[in-house]
């Protein structure tokens, strides 16, 4: 005899669990690249306030054409690399937003399972109280009083 369907089932949900905890670790993995992202960006831009009020205060106090060039030119750089910064943080938040998609349809999927699963349980349970009590009710019919 075969297995019952809600057995067949569990192979299939399985399945589904698997890929919902590997997409829990996508979604982890890309909630911490946003989260370090963010991290980097709040220390560049830290960095970038601190060195204009060291340029500012040293401005003050005179600088040659060659250091104010210097100067200006490692701002320039430190603002590219905040752009670029910007840029990666945005591709990382529209990759997390993908993963989550991906993460809730995978535990959709797998709910939904669960709930085949326990409709097929409850069908096969009315069925084996079917069956028993038409067997109840064949015995019933076989037996003989003892008086007759």
């Amino acid at each position: 005899m075969s297995k019952p369907r809600s057995q067949r089932l569990e192979v299939v949900r399985t399945l589904a669990e698997r890929k919902r905890r590997e997409a829990e670790r996508f979604l982890a993995d890309a909630r911490q690249r946003v989260s370090q992202g963010e991290q980097g960006i709040m220390q560049l831009q830290r960095y970038l306030g601190e060195y204009q009020q060291q340029f500012t205060a040293s401005g003050r106090e005179g600088l040659s054409i060659a250091e104010l060039h210097t100067q200006q030119a490692f701002m320039q750089k430190i603002n590219h690399t905040l752009q670029q910064q910007e840029q990666a943080l945005k591709q990382a938040r529209e990759q997390l937003q993908q993963v989550q998609a991906y993460w809730q349809q995978a535990y959709a999927r797998e709910k939904g399972i669960e709930r085949l699963i326990a409709k097929a349980r409850q069908a096969e349970s009315h069925e084996r109280e079917r069956k028993l009590q038409q067997e109840i009710d064949e015995r019933s019919q076989h037996v003989r009083p003892r008086y007759i």
